[in-house]
């Protein structure tokens, strides 16, 4: 099966379409707008976010982590004062955005993208003063941080309760139990997946997550309960690589 998506790149003086085939398609495909031919491409920049023609976000890790690398470095160069705490203060407003942004849309679930996005981090730790020649969990309990893996975790479940709770306009993302409506349970129906691309997207890859949080979180009054609730749940299972918690 072939899915065919248009993506508009519009700047001040150009519109321009690009053609984006998903799946198994022929190798010259025709498509055109008002007798426009549209280039076909394997790959394309939607919103900040890389994608391929297989669903995947390989070229958006490779953007981002040498992006964030350059970002760390440059901060570890500039400033003066070497206290740890003020660095990785640093490294939380001006690198960690770099390796965040829209994260529940490509949150990687193979092992070495994971490590490929954690080594930012775990590299730019490991260079603080007192830092080099103490573990990864070591260095994280003592900035009181987490780790990446661990934060977009947290970041898809957020996401999850924005949108159960009615708070980001998104319509049949998940289909919530009947039976659980009325005592606002929020517990989810699992789909059936026959490709990897769906059971690791968004509407899939957490749903064992919330249905395993306790009922008072997944109830929680607002985002902000929810954020204090959800950082004292414990992941260690749900999480490949990094279990560290602050």
């Amino acid at each position: 099966m072939t899915t065919t998506t248009t993506i508009s790149n519009t700047t001040h003086t150009t519109n321009t379409h690009i053609l984006l085939l998903l799946g198994h398609a022929c190798s010259n495909p025709l498509y055109s707008i008002e007798n426009v031919s549209l280039p076909c491409v394997k790959s394309v920049k939607d919103l900040g976010v890389h994608v391929d023609s297989n669903l995947r976000f390989s070229f958006h890790y490779d953007d981002i982590v040498t992006k964030a690398h350059q970002r760390a470095a440059l901060i570890l160069r500039c400033f003066a004062c070497r206290d740890p705490s003020l660095l990785f203060r640093a490294f939380t407003v001006c690198v960690r955005p770099i390796l965040e942004y829209c994260s529940p849309i490509w949150n990687p679930v193979y092992v070495d993208d994971i490590k490929r996005i954690e080594a930012v981090q775990r590299r730019f730790t490991k260079k603080l003063s007192g830092y080099r020649h103490l573990s990864y969990d070591t260095r994280l309990h003592l900035l009181g941080a987490v780790s990446l893996e661990l934060r977009r975790l947290q970041l898809d479940l957020i996401m999850m309760y924005k949108i159960l709770h009615g708070l980001v306009a998104v319509d049949s993302l998940f289909s919530v139990r009947l039976d659980n409506r009325t005592r606002g349970d929020f517990k989810i129906l699992k789909p059936h997946c026959n490709v990897n691309s769906r059971a690791h997207s968004f509407a899939c890859r957490r749903l064992n997550s919330w249905n395993s949080l306790p009922n008072d979180v997944r109830n929680a009054s607002t985002v902000f309960v929810f954020k204090r609730l959800l950082s004292k749940c414990e992941f260690t299972c749900e999480l490949l690589c990094y279990s560290t918690t602050a």
